[in-house]
């Protein structure tokens, strides 16, 4: 009973009462009110005296209350609504009430009663039992609905909660038993006259107008503070009760066992049961409620032990599918791991394959630059010295026979064949290349191209006294003459650009033309190896080619070429003794 439930609206103090339940308690008042408005003419009638009628009754009142105020403090328990604890203890306060009005009624027990009662003291106990509830009910009312009313979260704020009330309603009990008895003198008269026919005193109808009056206005207190919960709609009928029953009491009735005297008690026993039926009913109804609960549950727990079974089955057999997956997975992993590591061998022999192709046609492409060297040295140093030696022999003989004339044409072929093997030993290898140097047979190159095309050629060289080892001297000079040889052929361009760079760790040479250009995606005709030359040029050197063209827009082809650690690191300290002479000058 110490945790909170779940859904507190299972409760009669906090669910809102249906049309059921408003239509049962307006048929209960309507029925109390029948029966008051029936009695009423006859209250005054004298009955016999049934002397154990009054233990009965009051006995049951006050087992009613105590059942009622238990199972409050049940609710109290679990909601922890200070409102159900006042109530609680409204209950309490009215059985103990009862138990001393009951102790002390003449003619019971003894003949003035016990406690030491007197002739009054019962009619001032009922006074205070029946003006202390409506009190409670009022201090009920303002509480359900303030944050009094809200449930508290500490396990031991409830017992102590608990003691306390029911320590209250005990006191308060004993006070009313002193007041009634010991202070019997501070009282004023009710009643007046012969015990069994007394008379009512100012006294009485200032008392009871009171008590009816706390009674009605803990009625509006009911009605007025909304929302209403079933045990509101209840209480308002008890309060009804309690009204009809303080009338027969203490107005309509003229004596003790009259119908007033015994209609009243019955309406007191009725406003005690109200509650008490209610939350019986309201038991009733949780414990079947209970019942159908741990009957679902247990359903609901078997179910879930099937489905666990189930899902502890399918679990083990996707285990097993995990693992022979996994292991399927495993397999294929590594024999992916092993083509990798195969194909890994496969490009690292296809790398060194190509390393060593690329040095074999370095070797080759060195090999063919020395014989081309070789011969264009022995062309240009022997058959041309030859051929211009004959001619002077020629000529020699020809002025001492007087056959000037009939040698003229040899003496052209002569000039002629001068000319073409010098031409011819130029294009297999100008010796200006090694003679001067990359610069010099660069600008021999753009003059030649000049002179055969007639095809403005500007050419660039940054800086002008650029310098380059074999073979890159070469590759450079074969891929320019190369680019000016396809310019000449298929451009049919009027303007030609050279641009020769040297950067840090690298030669930068750009060549462009103005020319008809071509589509790159076009594929090459059949024997055209021109920019397949330039590329294989600049693979032997471990150069890079770009190349950028389109219809009507020209040429420009870019070769990077990367220069050699200990070359691109003597080139700077080379430039710095270059420029100390000219330091020193100035």
């Amino acid at each position: 009973m110490n945790e909170l439930t779940t859904d507190s609206r299972v409760f009669l103090s906090t669910l809102p009462p249906g049309r059921r339940e408003r239509r049962l308690a307006i048929v209960v008042v309507l029925m109390t009110a029948i029966a008051f408005i029936s009695a009423t003419p006859f209250a005054k009638i004298q009955l016999p005296r049934v002397w154990a009628f009054i233990p009965v009754y009051e006995s049951a009142v006050v087992v009613c209350d105590l059942l009622t105020a238990a199972l409050l403090i049940g609710q109290y328990r679990i909601l922890r609504s200070k409102a159900l604890l006042v109530l609680a203890t409204g209950y309490l306060l009215t059985a103990f009430t009862a138990t001393v009005h009951l102790l002390t009624f003449p003619g019971v027990f003894s003949d003035t009663g016990w406690l030491g009662a007197r002739s009054q003291t019962t009619a001032w106990l009922y006074v205070f039992w029946h003006g202390s509830f409506p009190l409670v009910v009022i201090a009920y009312g303002w509480l359900k609905r303030g944050g009094a009313a809200t449930r508290t979260s500490r396990d031991g704020a409830c017992a102590p909660a608990i003691v306390a009330g029911i320590a209250f309603a005990a006191l308060v009990a004993c006070a009313f038993a002193i007041l009634a008895t010991r202070g019997y003198d501070l009282l004023p008269p009710q009643l007046s006259g012969p015990p069994l026919a007394p008379r009512y005193t100012v006294a009485h109808g200032v008392v009871f107008a009171l008590i009816g009056s706390l009674a009605l206005f803990a009625l509006a207190t009911l009605l007025w503070r909304r929302p209403h919960s079933v045990l509101d709609l209840w209480l308002m009928v008890v309060v009804c009760a309690w009204l009809f029953d303080i009338s027969f009491a203490g107005v309509l009735n003229h004596s003790r066992f009259d119908l007033g005297f015994y209609v009243g008690r019955i309406y007191s026993l009725c406003a005690a049961s109200f509650v008490l039926i209610i939350m019986t009913l309201e038991n009733i109804n949780l414990y079947a409620r209970l019942v159908q609960a741990l009957e679902s549950e247990s359903v609901e727990r078997r179910r879930v032990q099937l489905q666990t079974i189930q899902l502890n089955e399918a679990n083990a057999l996707l285990e097993h599918r995990v693992a022979s997956r996994t292991a399927a997975l495993t397999a294929a992993n590594r024999d992916l791991l092993n083509e990798v590591i195969e194909r890994k061998r496969a490009e690292a022999a296809l790398e060194h394959s190509r390393e060593e192709l690329r040095e074999l046609a370095s070797i080759g492409t060195s090999a063919r630059e020395q014989e081309n060297r070789r011969i264009a040295r022995e062309l240009h140093d022997e058959l041309c010295q030859t051929l211009a030696a004959s001619r002077l022999e020629l000529e020699l003989v020809a002025e001492r026979k007087s056959l000037v004339a009939e040698l003229a044409p040899v003496h052209a072929l002569l000039d002629e064949a001068v000319v073409a093997t010098r031409r011819i030993a130029a294009d297999l290898r100008p010796l200006v290349l090694d003679d001067l140097g990359l610069v010099a047979a660069a600008d021999w190159l753009v003059q030649n191209f000049r002179q055969r095309h007639g095809i403005e050629c500007e050419l660039i060289v940054e800086p002008a006294n650029l310098d380059l080892e074999e073979p890159q001297a070469t590759a450079v000079f074969r891929i320019m003459q190369e680019s000016l040889t396809n310019i000449g052929r298929h451009a049919h361009a009027s303007r030609a650009t050279l641009s020769l760079t040297r950067h840090n760790d690298h030669i930068l040479l750009i060549v462009k033309d103005n020319g008809i250009g071509f589509d790159l995606s076009t594929p090459r005709k059949l024997n055209s190896f021109g920019l397949s030359g330039l590329r294989e040029r600049a693979y032997l050197v471990a150069g890079e080619v770009s190349i950028e063209s389109s219809p009507g827009y020209g040429t420009s082809i870019a070769v990077r070429i990367p220069l050699p650690v200990a070359q691109a690191a003597a080139e700077p300290d080379a430039a710095l003794l270059r420029a100390e002479p000219s330091t020193e000058k100035r």
